[in-house]
């Protein structure tokens, strides 16, 4: 038997508008029209209304809880479309994701939000969970985002008879003209609340602050753009919600440049140094250093590779690499036993 209470994802001591709560999060988010390049979109949503169908029953539930098998002819009768309209109904006070018609237009999608994110280097190589905070409009608390108090739904407008559009006839020099107007009432949607809300006033939605932590896939780039499904603004009277875009900007590093998957840093190294070679600790962008070897006789500009220390591949667990560019220091003043011994180094035949 399936787990309706995971389905669902809540607690199996859960209240029933706990249920309610979360069948209308997960229908919003499932639903077949919402998920249109979904082939597994359809089968998931009858699994949720299913489950929603024997949770928010006290009959059902209690026979669930008690280990009963339920009859599918009795209890589903296979889930059809009538069941499924009644489930929404019942919940959003209107059945908009099916049908057309007047019940259609009640309801409308939310508008995409489109924010920017600022990320380290560290971020963008590496992934991370970055918070964000943002304003948008979102579902109202109390009628749930449905717009009527307590689940009344909406009625037929009583001036258009649900048509949307009022008729009048008035009379000419040409004789009888026939004017068809968008219903002032309903503003040519057919329907009126029954009892809007009075927080919201029958929309839905209010504007608020939306806080999420957006996970930052390793190997991003400056430009890069995120889409959120679901995220944006709240759809109004129960419709589905919009999208979220951030835009990813990478602040610059002051030791790190990044060329494509690979880092490049400078290695100050000294004349002598240099010259005669060296080991040193050079310093990797996720912390910690890397004991790396300078050839004799390293040239300014040079660069040494340490594989596999660059920038995460999106998608992949490979990195690239880190290039070293030495950076060959030359003293800017040497006291009187230095000077004598680049002397000599000079006169020997060194350049």
């Amino acid at each position: 038997m399936a787990d309706y209470y995971r389905i669902l994802g809540v607690e199996s001591d859960a209240s029933s508008n706990d249920i309610k709560r979360a069948f209308r999060r997960l229908a919003r988010e499932t639903h077949p029209d919402a998920n249109p390049d979904d082939p597994e979109a359809e089968a998931r949503f009858r699994q949720i209304a299913e489950a929603y169908e024997v949770l928010s029953d006290p009959q059902k539930r209690a026979a669930y809880d008690r280990g009963d098998q339920l009859d599918p002819s009795i209890f589903f009768q296979g889930m059809g479309m009538s069941s499924l309209d009644d489930i929404l109904q019942s919940v959003f006070g209107h059945s908009s994701f099916f049908g057309s018609g007047m019940q259609q237009t009640v309801s409308g999608r939310g508008r995409d939000v489109r924010v920017g994110l600022t990320l380290t280097l560290e971020e963008a190589a590496f992934g991370a969970g970055k918070p964000l905070v943002f304003r948008t409009a979102l579902a109202c608390d109390p009628c749930e985002g449905a717009g009527s108090s307590n689940g009344s739904g909406f009625l037929a407008c009583g001036v258009c008879g649900g048509q949307g559009q009022v008729r009048r006839a008035r009379q000419s020099f040409l004789g009888s003209l026939m004017t068809v107007t968008t219903c002032q009432t309903c503003q040519g949607e057919g329907s009126v609340l029954a009892d809007p809300c009075k927080q919201c006033f029958g929309e839905g939605v209010q504007e608020g602050e939306k806080s999420l932590t957006i996970n930052i896939p390793p190997g991003v780039e400056d430009g890069n753009r995120l889409r959120m499904a679901g995220e944006g603004e709240a759809g109004r009277r129960g419709g589905y919600p919009g999208d979220l875009h951030i835009d990813l900007h990478v602040a610059p590093h002051p030791q790190f440049e990044r060329v494509g998957h690979d880092l490049v840093s400078d290695l100050k190294v000294g004349m002598v140094e240099a010259a005669l070679g060296t080991e040193m600790e050079a310093p990797l962008l996720e912390g910690g250093t890397k004991r790396v070897k300078v050839p004799s006789g390293s040239q300014h500009g040079e660069t040494i590779r340490i594989p596999n220390k660059g920038v995460t591949r999106v998608r992949s667990s490979r990195r690239g690499d880190l290039y070293l560019r030495i950076k060959v220091e030359v003293p800017t003043k040497l006291n009187r036993n230095q000077r004598k011994l680049l002397q000599e180094y000079s006169d020997a035949g060194g350049t």
